[in-house]
Order: structure tokens, then sequence, then C-alpha cells
């Protein structure tokens, strides 16, 4: 907790749950350009390429699986029970208001995630697919390190396996052959958070470098060829409307293009700071729009132009929220653990 925070990697998140907030402005008023359905071939890849940035292994799977319970099941099941079950039933069946997904509010929709995957709250599915993803690269990871010690071997190794086991995910499963409870998105992610993994170990990407005078140029390409040939993924639903080939590809080079942007801006204190709470930013914008839309619509704005208005709203009410969330939240958002770990009693 006390290690020093890479400032960039916080922009870079600070950019991308920017545009993730952005881009549910015309999901959720179900007018959606293209060029705003590109965005979605690299936003969530992001984040799963920087959580496998920063794996570690820790004292063994109980160390592991406890602190990722912490970190990621613990706001993923607050949340989902406050803002798809508890609030929407009191707002639905109380006061009378029209909720999202009103079939799922009764008690069976304590598990609509399992069996719907859908609910009020959507942008916390990431929460839960990130937690499966971890336990994925886990129980591959550590058995390939008992077959060889040898650091290219190994990662040769579990490349294969995860693309393999991604492929399948996007390809055989995408839109067929559903799979319960976000199985088959974390199978889909499961590539971007090797390739963090390898990133870390086999390039310099988190310290300055020889390379880093190039950033502009890898910038430009990383971007021309992500918006030239990518298309709209949709990683929640675990359905993609390009090759699977480009799916990896731009959602390579999309996440790249951001991280280089971030490493060549340094810091944007505003974005920065949004980016270090960006958990609290995804479990809670939601209901900020919902709110919000309401009461802009009556000017008739374009969607486009709604969602430019109403963007720095929501944004800079964290300067709020989150101090508040700090406080009075810090045990359900990933602030301070709620099982305390020690690791002298772990083997």
């Amino acid at each position: 907790m006390n290690q020093k925070r890479i400032e960039y990697i916080d922009l870079a998140k600070g950019l991308c749950i920017t545009l993730v907030v952005f881009y549910h402005f015309f999901t959720i008023q179900h007018d959606c350009p293209p060029i705003i359905r590109s965005l979605s071939v690299f936003r969530m890849p992001l984040y799963f390429f920087l959580s496998g940035l920063f794996f570690k292994e820790y004292e063994g799977f109980i160390g592991f699986f406890l602190r990722k319970v912490n970190k990621l099941l613990i706001p993923f099941a607050f949340f989902y029970l406050v803002t798809s079950f508890a609030l929407p039933n009191i707002l639905h069946s109380v006061f009378g208001f029209a909720v999202r997904n009103t079939e799922s509010l009764g008690i069976s929709g304590l598990w609509a995630f399992i069996t719907q995957e859908d609910f009020s709250n959507n942008p916390i599915w990431f929460l839960w697919v990130l937690f499966l993803v971890n336990i994925y690269f886990y129980a591959i990871l550590v058995p390939v390190k008992k077959l060889t010690s040898n650091p290219r071997n190994i990662a040769a190794i579990i490349t294969v396996i995860c693309f393999v086991i991604g492929c399948a995910g996007s390809v055989w499963l995408g839109g067929k052959h559903i799979m319960c409870a976000f199985l088959d998105s974390a199978m889909s992610a499961l590539p971007f958070f090797v390739m963090g993994y390898l990133f870390n170990r086999f390039t310099d990407i988190l310290v300055p470098n020889r390379w880093d005078k190039l950033l502009p140029i890898l910038v430009v390409a990383c971007f021309a060829l992500t918006f030239y040939v990518g298309g709209k993924c949709s990683y929640r639903v675990n359905s993609y409307q390009i090759h699977p080939i480009l799916q990896y590809v731009c959602g390579m080079t999309g996440t790249l293009g951001i991280i280089f942007t971030a490493k060549i801006l340094r810091t944007l204190p505003f974005i920065t700071y949004l980016g270090r709470y960006s958990i609290m930013i995804l479990c809670t914008h939601g209901l900020l729009i919902h709110f919000l839309l309401p009461l802009v619509r009556r000017a008739h704005l374009s969607t486009m132009i709604t969602a430019l208005v109403l963007l720095p709203v929501v944004m800079f009410s964290y300067q709020l929220i989150i101090p508040l969330m700090k406080k009075y939240l810090p045990y359900v958002t990933a602030q301070k653990d709620v099982i305390k770990i020690k690791k002298t009693d772990i083997k």
C-alpha cells in the first residue's frame, strides 16, 4: 500500500474510465455512432492488460485468493446488492420509478448475474470477470512454472495456452454457446492479461527507456491501426463483430496507444486522480447518468451534444464523491481490506 504509484499508469486508467463513462452515455440512449462503438475494442482490454502487468502470486493460492476477494469480489458483491438489487427494488416497489431490468428485481434477481448476465448496474460485471481472469491465469501459470524454470519457456507456454482459451471464448462461445456467470467473457479476456504479464517481465514499459523517444510515432501507428480495422467488441456479452485476430491485435494496439499517450503526458492531475480511484467511478457512474439524462433530455439536444455536456458534470462530481467513498466506504471500494492477511499465517 505504501509503494510509490506510477503516475502515468493512473493517467492511463483515468483516460480509460473517462472513455467508459462517455461510451455509456450513448449505450443508455441506444444511439451509438460507429466511431464511439469502435472504442469498445480496447476500453476493457486496457484494464485486463494493466491487471496482468501488476500480477503477483504472493505467498501462494490462499494469499492470492484472499487479496482478490478484498480488491474485486467484495466491491462487486457490495455494489451488486446495493445498486442492482436493494436500491432498484426500493425505487421501483416503493416509489414507482421505472427501473431497468425490473424482471430481475425479486429474490431470484440476486443471482441474475449468473443466469441472465444482465442487471441494473451493468458496469460492475468487470469486477467479477477480472476476478475470474485472475483465477484462470493463476491456475495456468503455477503448473507451468513447475514444469520448467526457464522464463522464456514459461512465457511461450502460457501465451499459447491463454490465446487458445481466449480464441475458444471469443470464436466458439462468442454469441453462440453461452456460458453462465461470464465464464466465457473471462476466457476471451485472458490473452490481454497474459500480454500485460509478459510486458512487465520482458520489456521496460514501466520505466523510462531508450525507446521512449519513439512514443509519439507509436501512438499514431497504434491508433491508426485500431480505428482503421477495429470494430465493436463487447466483452460483457462476449460478442465480437470483427475477426478474432483483429479483435486481439486492435485490442492490444488501442491499449498500447493509451498507455504510450499517458507515458508521454506523464500526468494530468485531475484525470490521474480519477484513474487512481477508477473502481469507484466504474461502480457508480451508471447511477449518475440515469439521474442526469432525464434533466437534459428536455432540451432536445443530440446524443453527442448531450454526452459532451454531461461528461464533465459526471466526472467533476467525483471531486466530492471520491472523498466521501474513501471516508465512509473504504472496505467495499478496495481502499482497505475486509479480510486481514498476515503473511506469516499463509503457506
